[in-house]
């Protein structure tokens, strides 16, 4: 194995994919044509209608997935954190939306057609692969329920809860504390409110005795309290194969 094929396999097998691989899917990697790639904070990965084939896996660092709109506003669906996976709108077309690094992002990248082809030898991968991009489609399913149905205040209380628990499940936070280098702006595009409404959300969290979120870090004061009050259910964020 190449120095990042082992990487990689060290991803798969260590990120939110724990994806078992023996010697014979190993021997497969070359054939996905995966490769590493470094991108540096807020640069543009792939671009709202740009036709599209890549299929990627975070490494480290933060991504950014988002809608562009006529106006100039955007949309931002989700961020791809370590271990995660995210895949163009189809093998071939225009993708429907950008794709971007929030932070340095570290990115293992690879032709759909190519991993088409090469899991077709690994059902190991081809399971794990499956499992992260469904899991990806239950994440989207809870923001689009953020957007519809949740208040403000619980829809940030919601959302930062799952970005704590998805960082844990990918050995990347603590129980009741994680980094985050989101602006107020940043969740106000994923929340589909203003950042001054953000700012007031955040700070009644907090005089609520929930949360702190200052200086890019995230302190759960009463996790339990928060769950409850956001009903918030980790289960859309069970990794494949777990109980």
């Amino acid at each position: 194995m190449t120095v990042a094929s082992e990487a990689f396999a060290r991803v798969l097998e260590t990120s939110i994919l724990r994806v078992a691989l023996d010697e014979s899917d190993k021997s497969h990697f070359g054939s996905l044509g995966f490769i590493p790639k470094r991108y540096p904070a807020h640069a543009v990965i792939t671009r709202q209608g740009d036709e599209e084939d890549r299929i990627f896996v975070v490494h480290s660092g933060w991504g950014c997935v988002s809608t562009n709109l006529i106006n100039g506003e955007r949309q931002i669906l989700d961020f791809p954190l370590k271990g995660e996976v995210v895949a163009s709108r189809a093998f071939e077309g225009e993708g429907l939306e950008s794709f971007t690094a929030q932070t340095e992002l570290m990115l293992f990248e690879a032709p759909a057609k190519a991993i088409s082809s090469g899991l077709a030898h690994s059902t190991s991968l081809a399971v794990g692969l499956l499992g992260a991009i469904a899991r990806e489609k239950a994440i989207l399913s809870q923001h689009l329920t953020n957007l519809g149905r949740r208040s403000a205040l619980v829809r940030t209380a919601h959302f930062l809860l799952e970005l704590g628990t998805r960082l844990q499940k990918a050995d990347a936070a603590k129980t009741h504390e994680f980094e985050c280098p989101l602006t107020q702006y940043d969740l106000a595009a994923a929340l589909g409110v203003t950042a001054i409404h953000v700012n007031r959300m955040l700070r009644e969290l907090r005089q609520r005795g929930y949360l702190d979120f200052r200086q890019g870090s995230v302190h759960l004061l009463n996790k339990k309290g928060l769950e409850h009050f956001a009903d918030f259910d980790p289960g859309y964020l069970r990794l494949p194969g777990e109980t």
